[in-house]
């Protein structure tokens, strides 16, 4: 069992006196708990009928009746018919509703698992589009179509409008909803995430009126990602010198457009600044090649929610990969992750690097650093752990991993961490 999930099982055996009445299996919740899971089992017919549900110290949590085998709350996720929210330690029940109970009684197993708040990836598409804009999606299929590709999280983010954000607030069963706006301009487009309703006004046409839009979006807490800032179609024509979060360096399939940007990205740290790379599949409707969670945002969070997954985004605990569940790859310096800064001890020469690599099929997988690529490997299928030695006194180590597609004579990027940071100015000097 993992050191982050509590389980407990318990039979009960029903009786015919209890017919009509409500037994409780009890069960404590510690401190931390990020969500609670129930299953139950016993022998149906006409003649044995339990109904489900749970109560918290203070409340009823939630009913299903006989609907149900099961169910799921956490933090802000919930199966339909219960209550997501914060979970208070305690004694919490699973609540038996004794509707029928033959006279030779009824057993009923109760699986019980906590999971403790713990740092884990999530993953999901920061940039799409509904009905509430210019696409074919309701909010619901968007939805479904996210839950079929096993995604955690879903930014709602339609061009100029908030309307789709009122669906932001309720609890879905299976994903976080981030509500959002895609700030549409003749002079670019930006990202406001995190706010049901960011935007003031959509019309900017210079720099001072884009950064006097963000800025008084960032002070709602919104984040501000710049969004596809090479597209031919509509570029960022405003300017960096606007306040941003992030950069859409990869926007639905890979081409030439995100090419740009991860090259302008690379620049940019090398030249010593900190941006955030992130990436979305800007889906409008069903198609062959732009899809929800292509690509895909995994993103390191304390906990499974919003603020979690916004707050993973703006340290730049980001990997980006082709798909769900494509080629990933995490990247440490020193048990340091990406987003994170590594402050190498004074003297010291080198830094141990730990590259995990899962889903390649052939991958070129690169090191790169503020001195340009560094080293390369071609990586099969399976798990496969690098661990090399570089010199501390680099500015920042990521990785991008790479893979040529035959039928289309083609190189597409399959995998792109986040930068770990080096922390400078101590490196090298004598003690």
């Amino acid at each position: 069992m993992a050191k982050n999930r509590l389980e407990h099982q318990v039979q009960i055996q029903l009786v015919q006196e209890q017919e009509r009445s409500y037994p409780e299996v009890a069960f404590s919740v510690p401190e931390e708990a990020e969500s609670i899971e129930v299953q139950y089992r016993y022998e149906k017919n006409d003649r044995s009928v339990v109904d489900l549900g749970l109560r918290s110290p203070d409340r009823i949590i939630g009913w299903s009746g006989g609907a149900r085998n099961g169910f799921q709350i956490g933090l802000e996720k919930a199966t339909p018919g219960y209550l997501a929210g914060p979970i208070h330690p305690g004694e919490w029940a699973v609540l038996l509703g004794a509707y029928r109970v033959p006279d030779e009684g009824i057993l009923v197993e109760v699986e019980i698992t906590i999971t403790l708040k713990h740092p884990h990836w999530l993953k999901g598409d920061l940039h799409a589009h509904t009905v509430h804009s210019d696409g074919s999606y309701t909010v619901s299929e968007a939805l479904a179509s996210c839950r079929e590709k096993g995604l955690d999280f879903l930014a709602l983010t339609d061009h100029n409008t908030a309307s789709q954000n009122r669906f932001s607030v309720a609890q879905e069963e299976t994903l976080l909803l981030i509500p959002g706006v895609e700030m549409t301009s003749y002079k670019g487009h930006a990202n406001l995430l995190g706010h049901p309703d960011a935007l003031t006004d959509f019309r900017v046409l210079t720099p001072e009126a884009a950064a006097k839009e963000l800025r008084q979006a960032q002070e709602k807490g919104a984040l501000v990602s710049l969004n596809h800032p090479f597209c031919p179609d509509c570029p960022w024509e405003l300017g960096f010198d606007v306040p941003f979060d992030a950069i859409e360096v990869w926007n639905g399939p890979w081409r030439e457009l995100n090419e740009t940007a991860v090259a302008w990205w690379q620049q940019r740290l090398a030249e010593g600044q900190r941006i955030v790379a992130v990436g979305g599949s800007d889906t409008h409707r069903d198609d062959p090649f732009v899809r929800h969670g292509v690509p895909t945002a995994h993103v390191y969070v304390a906990e499974e929610t919003v603020a979690a997954v916004l707050d993973a985004v703006r340290r730049g605990a980001v990997v980006l990969s082709m798909g769900p569940d494509d080629a990933f790859i995490t990247l440490t310096a020193d048990g340091v992750g990406v987003g994170d800064e590594l402050e190498a001890a004074p003297g010291r020469d080198d830094v141990e690097l730990l590259i995990t690599i899962r889903g390649a099929q052939g991958d070129r997988v690169s090191l790169w650093s503020n001195h340009g690529l560094e080293q390369e490997w071609t990586v099969e299928g399976g798990e496969r752990n690098l661990v090399c030695r570089m010199p501390a006194d680099r500015l920042f180590y990521r990785v991008e991993a790479r893979r040529y597609l035959l039928e289309w004579d083609l190189e597409v990027m399959t995998c792109l961490t986040n930068p770990v940071y080096i922390a400078q100015g101590t490196v090298g000097e004598s003690v």
